[in-house]
């Protein structure tokens, strides 16, 4: 009767082994599903910031010449476009949607790690150009010679308004798509970190 009884343990414990293993590869999968569609989520930040860049070197260039601002205006414009959609392809290619699958968490977790890392340099820098070429654009309204209109300082005044507006709206647009990487990134690196 003991060696039945021994069996049926065996057997019982070989079911629960099986079975807690299949609810792992589940629980794994499930992980790996919600961690994909999160980095999916980052990635949508990156479309925004090439179709926002698509925007402002078509129609900006065009109402930038059109009021008549320097050529080097809008070739910085242009360059800080070129380096804004480049510098987010750069830190998005290290976090791939297609290797949540495949790659170990552990790896994943530092590629989030790398991302928020490179995010808060990104935002430096973009800062910095962002100031510098906002400070470039009123002096330039302001001081500035129009070769195509004779703007007077009402209209000037008009455009630094718009030019303000604009500037405060894009950065709080900016900072809670910025936030919102950011969160993603550690949901991410939390989730890894609970395992």
């Amino acid at each position: 009767m003991e060696m039945n009884e021994l069996q049926d343990m065996k057997e019982q414990m070989a079911l629960l082994k099986e079975t807690l293993r299949q609810e792992q590869i589940v629980n794994d999968r499930l992980l790996r599903e919600a961690m994909r569609g999160k980095v999916e989520r980052i990635h949508r930040r990156l479309w925004i910031v090439a179709l926002a860049a698509l925007y402002v070197l078509t129609f900006g260039i065009w109402s930038f010449h059109k009021i008549g601002l320097s050529w080097w205006l809008i070739g910085a414009t242009v360059l800080l476009m070129v380096y804004s959609v480049t510098d987010m392809i750069l830190i998005h290619r290290k976090m791939r949607t297609d290797s949540v699958m495949t790659d170990d968490l552990r790896t994943m977790a530092y590629a989030a790690r790398q991302m928020k890392k490179d995010y808060a340099r990104s935002l430096r820098i973009g800062l910095g150009l962002v100031f510098v070429w906002l400070v470039w654009f009123g002096l330039e309204i302001l001081f500035g010679q129009t070769i195509y209109i004779d703007m007077s300082i009402k209209a000037r005044a008009v455009i630094l308004i718009v030019l303000f507006v604009a500037a405060i709206l894009g950065g709080i647009f900016g900072y809670c798509m910025h936030r919102r990487v950011l969160n993603l990134c550690d949901d991410i690196i939390r989730q890894v970190e609970g395992l």
